[in-house]
């Protein structure tokens, strides 16, 4: 394993940045902060603390991830009494690490698969920490408005894939600190199933066998087939992976499961759909004044530079009705514009790829007769040039 280098995903990086443009006060509020004697309380009153001198081997094997991951903090380690299944969880406080074991994860695991399990946890701290404290404030804003019905679904969406990159984070921290790929893997599966022997190499195969071009959307927590892949790839191919790895954890551009970056690189994408519309000097655009003035309310400066200039190539069904609704906006904007106006922007439908889903949209909400129809293919085919 050639990895030494890892930290917070550019998904982290870009939700904190439109998470703090977008609610500042907001996102202050949820920086990390000393927390009261009440944590202490109820883990003394709910759980059994692990004790150094008589657990040693517990404590050696979560020293072992620390100093792998460069966590100076105190550690302590508690057995939740309530707890059913086997699980980890760090209870998260900013001057030390308070790993929280339950079940029977101590019977499940040897040193090294503990080791794996215990650096994932010590990774959340770390990246809990990183940046002041920035990825922990966004991680409890969307939890925040997780719990809110009033929240618009492109936050419930990011809430879902901040949390998938979070865990393929704790999930390389656990690779680090163990040193092993399928010592990672067997102490994530023996957690989840509960099963005392597994076969790594075994599932990392059926991971493989998965098709994540089909996103993860819909799932709170990465499938741990996802996971285990998406740890594989890294450890094979290091920052190369991430941009894969985060295709599979949702679709950018699809309008029925948009996140916060996806709104944004929409909004992107509109804004230069519509420049192209009312551009000068370029054939299949509209620039009356009606439409100039719808261009300014999406934000586009007459005139201007795009933001980009080629249309992507994979959009969902959704979004590219969507795109076909804006550009229909534009071909009806002027009463007087008819099949020129109309003919004009199927030109530039055509030519970013839209011109079947334009054309559908016509049929449904334009009463045209066959006559017309043929002004607006006419048009299409030989459209205008507008100074």
């Amino acid at each position: 394993m050639a990895v030494t280098v890892w930290g917070p995903l550019a998904y982290h990086r870009d939700v904190a940045t439109i998470l703090e443009r977008e609610n500042p006060v907001a996102f202050r509020s949820q920086y990390p902060t000393v927390p009261t004697g009440e944590l202490e309380q109820v883990l003394l009153r709910q759980t059994y603390r692990v004790d150094p001198v008589a657990h040693a081997e517990v404590h050696t094997a979560v020293q072992r991830a620390a100093d792998a991951l460069g966590v100076v903090l105190p550690i302590e380690i508690y057995v939740d009494e309530q707890g059913q299944g086997a699980n980890a969880e760090l209870v998260f406080v900013p001057d030390r690490a308070v790993l929280v074991l339950s079940g029977s994860t101590l019977n499940l695991l040897d040193p090294d698969e503990l080791c794996a399990v215990a650096g994932h946890e010590l990774a959340h701290h770390v990246l809990w920490t990183a940046d002041d404290g920035r990825y922990l404030a966004a991680a409890r804003l969307l939890d925040a408005a997780e719990s809110d019905a009033r929240t618009p679904s492109e936050y419930l969406e990011t809430a879902r894939r901040f949390r998938l990159a979070t865990e393929l984070v704790a999930d390389r921290g656990a690779m680090l600190a163990c040193g092993s790929l399928t010592t990672t893997v067997s102490g994530l599966v023996k957690v989840v199933t509960g099963l005392a022997k597994v076969d790594s190499a075994a599932y990392l195969r059926q991971a493989a066998e998965v098709d994540y071009s089909v996103p993860s959307a819909g799932s709170t927590h990465p499938e741990n087939v996802l996971r285990a892949w998406a740890l594989q790839e890294w450890a094979e191919r290091g920052p190369g992976a991430d941009a894969m790895i985060e295709a599979a954890l949702g679709p950018q551009l699809d309008l029925a499961v948009l996140d916060v970056l996806g709104q944004d690189r929409l909004a992107e994408v509109t804004r230069s759909l519509v420049w192209m519309l009312v551009a000068e000097d370029m054939p299949g655009t509209v620039r009356s004044d009606e439409a100039l003035s719808l261009a300014q309310r999406f934000g586009v400066t007459v005139g201007g530079v795009p933001t980009i200039t080629d249309m992507p190539t994979t959009l969902g069904a959704e979004t590219r009705t969507y795109l076909a609704a804006v550009l229909l906006d534009f071909a009806t904007a002027d009463d007087e514009g008819g099949a020129d106006d109309l003919g004009a922007v199927l030109a530039l439908a055509r030519r970013v790829g839209l011109g079947d889903e334009l054309l559908r949209m016509i049929g449904d909400e334009l009463d045209l007769g066959d006559r017309a129809m043929t002004r607006v293919m006419a048009s299409a085919d030989s459209p205008r040039v507008v100074r």
